[in-house]
């Protein structure tokens, strides 16, 4: 067993926990097939009648499907180890620029779907043990055996305080990002550019020493409206409690917009964008 210096990502759903609570658990809709497209009879049906399906279901089913497909074509490019359990997924990658990739392919997608999540990456030791899953008529037991300080880091970048659907880098992770030679000659298949700025002055005073978050708004016409109308219609949508997580979400994308030459937006609250 060796054990091999790895860029991490660690992806979950906000609000998962408390989307939970308040629904119905339909276990025969939250169900993914084996292929990334895979789509059962009644969930092409559910899908014309949104009615039909709770918000619990919809979220879950979606998410993974949705991250099945991106790491089902990014195996096509380069190797990874993806661990998925629950609302969560960590997914080891040789390059950072493939974990950024996968991370922006997934937190576009998702927010053009109404599904809120945040994102870690770091770079550090990584190694799989063992995975195993042992399963009997009347109990299961699972096991996945992973760790290195990559997951540590990647799971404390995400959870270091800083609100909103964001791509957020551990330091561990600049040097590489900065080594441009490096992820050039990385590049397979189809990738964003590497595009990174700092975190608001605010956030950048938090428990994991986080200052950077990678810029995803870089996406065609129609993707960027249907991207940014999900963003409106979960905001609207959002309890009081959890308002805060789009309003530094609008703010970021307004930063992320600034820096490619766009005017500032003087109303956040928009449905549109210029």
């Amino acid at each position: 067993m060796t054990t091999d210096n790895k860029v991490v990502l660690f992806a979950d759903i906000l609000g998962f926990a408390a989307l939970t609570e308040s629904c119905p658990l339909d276990v025969d809709r939250c169900g993914v097939g084996d292929r990334p497209l895979d789509y059962t009879f009644s969930e092409i049906f559910s899908e014309t009648s949104k009615s039909s399906r709770n918000e619990l279901a919809r979220t879950f089913s979606e998410y993974h499907r949705t991250l099945r497909s991106i790491l089902y074509y990014t195996r096509m490019w380069h190797h990874l180890t993806a661990i998925t359990f629950s609302d969560s997924v960590f997914v080891a990658t040789t390059h950072a620029h493939e974990a950024v990739n996968i991370a922006i392919d997934l937190l576009q997608t998702l927010m053009a779907q109404k599904i809120p999540a945040r994102m870690g990456i770091a770079h550090g030791t990584f190694a799989a043990i063992r995975f195993r899953s042992d399963i009997t008529p009347d109990s299961g037991d699972h096991a996945a055996q992973f760790l290195g300080t990559a997951v540590v880091r990647a799971h404390a970048t995400e959870t270091c305080g800083i609100k909103g659907l964001r791509i957020l880098l551990h330091p561990s992770v600049m040097p590489l990002l900065n080594d441009v030679h490096r992820n050039s000659m990385s590049i397979k298949g189809r990738s964003h550019p590497l595009r990174y700025l700092e975190c608001s002055e605010k956030e950048r005073l938090n428990k994991a020493g986080v200052l950077h978050e990678i810029d995803y708004w870089h996406l065609t016409p129609t993707s960027q409206a249907e991207a940014w109308r999900g963003l409106q219609d979960m905001w609207n949508k959002a309890p009081l409690s959890e308002v805060e997580h789009y309003e530094v979400t609008a703010e970021a994308i307004n930063r992320m917009r600034i820096t490619q030459g766009h005017e500032p937006l003087k109303k956040l609250r928009r449905r549109t964008l210029p």
